[in-house]
């Protein structure tokens, strides 16, 4: 047993021996193969280098030879353009000195063709000269009034038609205030009266609403009482009024609207009014403002295009105010005539009648009550046919419509105690317009 023992142990010496041997010559192998594969790699890292090398050296090259091309095409346009320019210049050149040809000859045959054409007019001239003469003396022999009497009416005849006004609408001899233009004051009221004879398209028709669907009179008297009261709170200008109630009147005469734009209309007139008549523009916010806010910006601007492209941008009229501005001058109103004056066109404008007559015939209705309320012994002369009718001779308006105007005046303005409408009644209720609404409702 101890023998089997000892040689087992004897053999698994030799056995680890052989082993550890066996792993000696593994371990040396695998050196060897990693020496080999280190060896390889070096050699592909050099052949790679040298090859990135190569490619550069490539590319430097071409880039060399593009440069060198570019160079000599940039060479070729340049000698190709200086050969152009040569060329246009010879060619140009060679133009001008056939010009030149051309001219000398032209020139020489004017010359003898002037000449020629010289000899041929100074003998025309000494020929109309012995006619002239001839006709000269048989003239002066037999025709010396005759001739004087045509020459007269020749010249008469070529003078141009003069722009003076033939009728003398006021007497501006005993103005004495530098800012009135007296030498212009009849040209002023003859031109007026010529806008009004053309019209304005389209003109206000008051059976208007008559064919309007969601508005009506009362409606419209509360939405001028309204714009009044706004007016007179801004401060604007009495043009600025009459304007913006012809604007209603026309756009809603080719127009229907519903109930609900129709503040909408009357903010938009007067700001379109104020856009000609005012030095001082409100904004739109401000126009919107005064109507608790009911609209936006853009449906006042949509609206001012439509009622703009509707009226054909032709707004401009000549109102009543310009009229009575002149006849109140001519009258020698003092400031409560005046007011008084105003007083009652204001007022007029409440009712849809005022579309029915001219600015003119208004004014003058205006200025005949004004002279009989206060007992003016001239008041004959405010109904006078030059004052509304651009010829004197013409009937086509006569005394007849200037009576019947301030009859629908009076009326209106008698009765409007009885209404709501009190804008214009307040307004010329203070001193500042001399109380003109109180002493008319007292009277």
């Amino acid at each position: 047993m101890i023998s089997t023992i000892n040689q087992s142990c004897i053999n698994n010496s030799k056995r680890k021996k052989n082993y550890n041997k066996d792993k000696d010559k593994d371990k040396a192998i695998i050196k060897q193969a990693e020496n080999e594969i280190k060896k390889e790699k070096a050699e592909h890292r050099s052949i790679y280098e040298l090859k990135s090398n190569n490619s550069q050296i490539k590319i430097l090259e071409n880039k060399k030879l593009n440069d060198e091309n570019k160079e000599n095409i940039n060479n070729e346009n340049i000698i190709s353009k200086n050969e152009n320019i040569i060329n246009k210049e010879t060619i140009i050149n060679k133009e001008k000195d056939k010009e030149e040809k051309v001219i000398k000859d032209v020139t020489e045959d004017n010359k003898e063709n002037k000449n020629k054409d010289n000899n041929q007019y100074k003998e025309i001239v000494e020929t109309n000269k012995e006619n002239k003469d001839k006709k000269a003396e048989k003239e002066i022999k037999n025709n010396n009034t005759n001739s004087q009497e045509n020459k007269l009416t020749k010249l008469n005849s070529e003078k141009p038609e003069n722009d003076e006004v033939k009728i003398k609408y006021f007497d501006t001899s005993k103005v004495t205030n530098v800012q009135i233009p007296k030498d212009y004051l009849n040209i002023i009221y003859y031109n007026l009266l010529k806008e009004e004879e053309k019209g304005i398209i389209p003109m206000p028709d008051y059976t208007y609403l008559t064919r309007q669907t969601e508005i009506n009179e009362k409606m419209r008297s509360i939405l001028v009482d309204w714009l009044i009261d706004v007016h007179f709170k801004f401060g604007f200008t009495d043009e600025t009024l009459f304007m913006t109630i012809s604007i209603i009147d026309r756009y809603l005469t080719i127009s229907q609207i519903t109930r609900t734009n129709f503040q909408l209309l009357g903010i938009t007139a007067l700001m379109i009014a104020c856009k000609h008549e005012e030095i001082d523009l409100p904004k739109i916010d401000d126009f919107i403002y005064i109507t608790d806010n009911a609209y936006v910006k853009s449906e006042v601007v949509k609206m001012e295009e439509d009622v703009l492209s509707k009226l054909n941008f032709a707004f401009m009229y000549p109102s009543p105010i310009k009229f009575f501005e002149y006849l109140s001058f001519h009258f020698n109103f003092d400031k409560k005539h005046h007011m008084m004056g105003k007083y009652l066109m204001e007022s007029f404008l409440l009712d849809v009648k005022n579309c029915k007559y001219k600015p003119s015939i208004i004014s003058c209705a205006c200025t005949y009550i004004v002279m009989k309320f206060f007992k003016m012994k001239n008041y004959q002369e405010s109904y006078h046919k030059k004052f509304y009718n651009l010829d004197e001779n013409k009937e086509k308006y006569s005394e007849h419509n200037i009576k019947e105007c301030a009859k629908d005046i009076c009326l209106y303005v008698d009765n409007i105690n009885k209404t709501n409408y009190q804008a214009c009644v307040k307004k010329y209720s203070k001193p500042e317009q001399e109380n003109v609404a109180v002493i008319i409702m007292n009277n």
